[in-house]
């Protein structure tokens, strides 16, 4: 059970603990990259070797008529995406691209996506990924910044780049991956912007295909990532071949290690999270350097089910907020089922959850009675989820476990540790730790007593989390100064959290610090807490958590989820048993607000939230977060751009609290 170990010989700091590595490291040595391996192109190489120049390595779905609909999955050989990926470095050197620029993708997961990473590798380009979720400033900031005169983009993103171009003048060519429209076509040549078919340039590259003049090194900067912004402007996080290599060298050694189930050929992973999010990139080579396939979701988030029905995945990496909603929907059907089948799959996952606490996933009966046929809807063959980029509460992990009877784990990292840093092991069946540090990186504590905590604490240190290591970025771009510099001139990441090391040298997280807000009283708030535990009631999609430093109260607002609120409603006898009200009408009703402050401040009481912790006015939003532009593309709420939209709603549940007081 063993997690991590102090780093041997590491000097003692005051208001610190010793940095902590992975227990298999028992020389005190970080990883740095496979042996052999100094870049990701030669990852992919090594990937090759592993499962065959012939075996398939990336799955797309192609849409077969006008109604969207979708065939099934294609397959990419290793060797035929390696030709074409050189075929297009190739055309990118002649539109004038050299080693060392910066090259901007801006669309979603696809095959495009990876061979325009790969060019660049190939080439010794940077990538850049934009984000579709993001503003128009954040937009020609990183345009600007990045000086991105080259941009593989879908023919919508194309348009989008065109309508700023006076904003971002730097633009010099777009490269449309689907299909080019005479508008976009217009709009280039109004403003002198060359426009090409993706597949235009990938031929020009087989017509005169041009060598490297270098192949990159483990020191060359492959790809810059910048921050999602949930408080400003987005940083660029300049990330190395070696970054990326050092966490795939740390995966290696977890599996040799048993620490987690081996990665083969053989398996087959679903790209679903963002290829422009560092977890989603991380993963994506991880499995490349052991040889694994990687299929793309179609990209219609209600079609997920039946992209993985039909690629039957073996390795699934997702967000919490998918899990939940596959949580509430299995128990939704289960409740509606009632009576018998209700009652046997109620008792069989206690019985399981039971079981988890000696340590045992899988059960000789239930796994075969009641669980297989929800594990034949994700396709049969599931043996490792794992979940990543915000915090997963102990419930949905222990449905998780026992329902699929695989390998669940969980990580914890950000942008600047190249996605994750450390990771539970799959035996580890205890919820809410995110495990020890990965090979690759150190983990260290610092005491924040202003917060009321400190290294001292009893029975387990507690304290602002750093981390240091060889996947972890060492600089911002255009940025003079490293992120974090101590006396001892090493390099540590302030994450902004506040975390605990337990007897096992495992990580758990237990505040966040950029977002602790006090109410009136001098009470510290932690809002993602609290959003995350109001999340986990099925009738919440999505929630925002707000407290005004002058009064004695939370406030929030909720996206309800649109199936399971006139559910939870109609038992309660507030709507009728056949109301097909939409949802934006019944989130506007009084009694259906108060009827829901209720439910989730018993909800919050039940899950030890105390009095002050409680939201005590709630205002039903009918629209998505992601729909207003208040999402990140990692998934998180953008605190302060929510503040300034809901700004007058916020006033307005203040006012109702003065007024019922």
């Amino acid at each position: 059970m063993l997690s991590s170990i102090e780093l041997p010989g590491a000097p003692a700091i005051p208001n610190e603990t010793k940095p902590r590595i992975n227990n298999n490291l028992k020389d005190g040595k970080l990883v740095s990259r496979p042996k052999g391996i100094n870049s990701l192109y030669e990852n992919f190489l090594q990937g090759r070797r592993l499962a065959g120049r012939d075996a398939p390595v990336f799955g797309y779905r192609v849409v077969v008529d006008g109604m969207g609909n979708v065939g099934p999955y294609r397959w990419l050989s290793w060797d035929i995406f390696h030709e074409r990926f050189v075929n297009l470095s190739s055309g990118l050197v002649h539109l004038g691209m050299r080693a060392g620029d910066n090259i901007g993708i801006f669309m979603n997961n696809s095959v495009e996506w990876v061979l325009t990473e790969f060019a660049g590798y190939y080439q010794n380009f940077v990538s850049v990924p934009l984000y579709e979720t993001l503003g128009q400033a954040a937009i020609e900031h990183m345009v600007n910044e990045a000086e991105l005169k080259t941009i593989v983009c879908t023919n919508q993103n194309a348009r989008y780049i065109l309508s700023l171009i006076e904003f971002v003048p730097v633009v010099m060519n777009l490269i449309v991956v689907d299909t080019l429209t005479n508008d976009v076509v217009a709009l280039g040549e109004e403003h002198g912007i060359s426009i090409r078919p993706f597949r235009y340039v990938e031929d020009s590259g087989i017509k005169g295909v041009v060598d490297p003049e270098r192949l990159p090194g483990p020191d060359d900067v492959a790809t810059i990532v910048y921050t999602s912004g949930t408080s400003g402007t987005p940083k660029g996080v300049v990330i190395t071949h070696g970054n990326m290599l050092a966490s795939c060298a740390g995966a290696s050694m977890i599996q040799k290690c048993g620490d987690i189930c081996n990665i083969s050929p053989e398996d087959c992973s679903m790209g679903f999270l963002p290829l422009a999010h560092c977890l989603g990139r991380m993963v994506l080579h991880i499995m490349l350097s052991r040889g694994t396939k990687t299929a793309f979701a179609s990209g219609d988030t209600l079609r997920l089910i039946d992209d993985i029905q039909e690629l039957r995945p073996t390795i699934f990496v997702g967000v919490p907020r998918i899990f939940n909603r596959i949580q509430d929907k299995v128990l939704s059907a289960v409740r509606t089922r009632g009576g018998l089948p209700s009652a046997l799959f109620q008792y069989a996952l206690t019985t399981k959850k039971g079981n988890l606490k000696h340590g045992q996933v899988n059960h000789w009966l239930w796994d075969r009675v009641i669980f297989k046929p929800l594990r034949e809807k994700f396709g049969g063959r599931l043996n490792l989820i794992v979940s990543g980029s915000a915090p997963i509460s102990p419930e949905t992990l222990e449905f998780l476990r026992c329902c699929f009877s695989c390998n669940v784990v969980e990580g914890y990292g950000l942008t600047e540790t190249m996605g994750p840093a450390t990771l539970t092991k799959c035996d580890d069946v205890e919820p809410g730790n995110v495990g020890g540090p990965l090979p690759s990186t150190m983990i260290k504590l610092r005491s924040a007593p202003e917060l009321g905590y400190t290294v001292d604490d009893k029975p387990f240190p507690r304290g602002q989390i750093l981390i240091s290591g060889t996947s972890v970025a060492k600089k911002y771009y255009k940025e003079n100064s490293n992120m974090v510099l101590l006396e001892r001139g090493d390099e540590w990441v302030n994450t902004g959290d506040i975390g605990m090391f337990d007897k096992y040298g495992r990580l758990h997280i237990i505040d966040r610090m950029k977002n602790l807000f006090k109410l009136a009283q001098g009470e510290y708030i932690a809002p993602e807490r609290i959003e995350n535990i109001y999340m986990d009631h099925f009738i919440v999609n999505q929630a925002y958590i707000y407290g005004d430093p002058l009064q004695n109260a939370l406030v929030a607002i909720i996206v309800p989820d649109e199936e399971f609120l006139p559910m939870f409603l109609k038992s309660k006898n507030i709507l009728p048993p056949k109301s097909n009200l939409p949802l934006k009408d019944i989130c506007r009703d009084t009694k259906v607000r108060r009827e829901v402050t209720a439910e989730l401040a018993a909800w919050g009481k039940a899950h030890d939230l105390k009095g002050f912790e409680i939201a005590k006015s709630i205002y039903l939003l009918s629209t998505p977060f992601e729909d207003i532009g208040l999402i990140t593309p990692t998934f998180k709420l953008k605190r302060r751009d929510a503040l300034s939209y809901f700004k007058d709603i916020i006033g307005d549940l203040y006012k109702e609290l003065s007024t019922t007081k």
